[in-house]
């Protein structure tokens, strides 16, 4: 998929929901806004680095009611989601390790990366409610963090597989990061999440933060935790679902 069209309140959160579908970074995005100014929702074409995008249509007009069709009732079907009534019991169960597993498995990790032939040294800290095993090299941090975080997110899987076995509970879970690749990433959502929140305390409804991956939605989930009123749930199938955040009550 080069491209993809997403509605959203605002350019930034429409751009938002499109990389994150996309899998590329809003920087690196190319936009066609196609809504005219002043629209109450808008829409935008976004594209992969490279792609060619068509001509942008100018979009019809909003009170024009012969266009109604199944592109322009969707934000209407977006509009409201329910939250499950079993909702947080569907969430994976994650522990954090105790100091000494931690310990553990960034050594794993450094043994790790020592037979990959990028010897690197591993610290741990703390970051939203995970602990993270954080990779310093200077010399190979391009490479162990790979295209879009892929190799960063391998070795995550590998150490957790270890620890796991080791441990005896595979319900111990720990990130694993590169210079703070995924830390960097993180900070741009809990902004996010956090300016959202801000919005549906004040205007009620809901919001949406676009599609995510499971790590970037307990990052969501964990944030917003903190602010009294608001609350959020996931829905859709999948690793990568859409995460909503509404109003308590």
């Amino acid at each position: 998929m080069d491209f993809i069209e997403k509605e959203g309140l605002s350019v930034p959160e429409a751009v938002f929901a499109a990389a994150r579908a996309l899998g590329i970074e809003e920087k690196d995005a190319q936009v066609q806004v196609l809504s005219r100014p002043g629209a109450r929702r808008v829409k935008v074409r976004v594209g992969i680095p490279g792609a060619v995008l068509p001509a942008a249509d100018a979009p019809a007009p909003e009170t024009a009611p012969a266009a109604t069709g199944p592109a322009e009732a969707q934000p209407q079907r977006e509009e409201r989601y329910e939250k499950p009534a079993d909702y947080g019991s569907q969430a994976p169960l994650r522990k954090a390790p105790d100091a000494g597993q931690a310990l553990r498995a960034a050594e794993d990790l450094e043994r790790l990366l020592a037979a990959m032939g990028t010897p690197a040294t591993v610290e741990r800290k703390e970051r939203a409610g995970n602990v993270v095993l954080n990779v310093q090299s200077s010399e190979h941090e391009n490479l162990l963090i790979g295209r879009r975080g892929q190799t960063a997110e391998a070795l995550q899987t590998l150490v957790n597989e270890f620890m796991g076995r080791r441990e005896g509970d595979s319900t111990l879970f720990v990130s694993v990061d590169v210079a703070d690749y995924h830390g960097r990433q993180e900070q741009r959502l809990v902004e996010k999440a956090l300016a959202l929140a801000e919005q549906v305390l004040r205007d009620g409804g809901q919001a949406s933060m676009g599609q995510l991956s499971s790590m970037e939605r307990r990052v969501v989930h964990m944030t917003l935790k903190t602010i009294e009123g608001v609350e959020s749930f996931s829905v859709g199938q999948g690793s990568v679902k859409k995460l909503v955040v509404q109003k308590k009550g």
